[in-house]
């Protein structure tokens, strides 16, 4: 089953996730591309879920109810990789 969050990252940006498999669990990170959303992942999360995995699909920035900068500098790829390396480190997701 499909879990749905919105996980608030220590430097204000808040990322909208979409999870599957019990926390403890190796972790695999499914990030989308533009114009699409975590959604598109959602049957590659339940399979990897049924293979022992946590499975995690959060939603970029921009996208599906994830923060929204206005800035265009604030979706540069530095500042993305931020935004997932702090979703790693929350326990409460993987």
């Amino acid at each position: 089953m499909i879990e749905t969050s919105l996980i608030h990252l220590p430097h204000g940006i808040d990322l909208s996730v979409r999870a599957c498999g019990d926390r403890g669990r190796p972790v695999l990170m499914f990030l989308h591309g533009f114009p699409e959303a975590a959604f598109v992942w959602d049957e590659y999360l339940e399979h990897f879920a049924a293979q022992g995995y946590r499975a995690v699909a959060p939603n970029l920035r921009g996208f599906a109810g994830s923060s929204s900068p206005a800035e265009v500098s604030a979706y540069r790829a530095k500042h993305l990789v931020q935004d997932i390396a702090a979703l790693i480190d929350r326990k409460s997701v993987v």
